[in-house]
């Protein structure tokens, strides 16, 4: 594993962690110790959970190098603007987790969630964490 995928690797296993304490349940995520996540739309996340209520939520981590990359950009639209399709949530925006590695980045996944229009949605069903050492 090189230092990228490395570094992607411990900001999956903090975003799960920090999920797992907020009393989620983590079905599918890019680990040895989990099934792979399925694609949803064209893209397949980092992190498949669910919320106590079955609220489905989905994690992506970004490395500096890759927050801004075309295909990032197409995830934070997909996946932040996917609604639950079946049951009592149906029709509910799914939550949206992003995991960046400082401070700086998240200001710049701000900035381009803003110039995609995503910017509305921060804390309602996209949340934006930073790994904080």
């Amino acid at each position: 594993m090189n230092q990228i995928q490395q570094e992607h690797q411990k900001l999956i296993d903090s975003l799960s962690s920090s999920l797992k304490e907020r009393g989620y349940e983590i079905l599918q995520m890019e680990s040895k110790d989990y099934p792979q996540p399925e694609k949803f739309g064209r893209h397949t996340p980092d992190i498949i959970a669910k919320t106590d209520k079955g609220l489905i939520v989905i994690g992506e981590a970004k490395t500096s190098e890759d927050i801004a990359s075309e295909r990032s950009k197409e995830q934070y639209w997909d996946f932040s603007t996917r609604q639950m399709a079946e049951g009592l949530l149906r029709g509910q925006s799914v939550e949206f987790h992003i995991i960046v590695p400082r401070k700086v980045d998240l200001e710049n996944l701000r900035k381009i969630l803003y110039d995609l229009g995503l910017n509305v949605r921060i804390g309602k069903n996209i949340f934006l964490w930073y790994l904080k050492e």
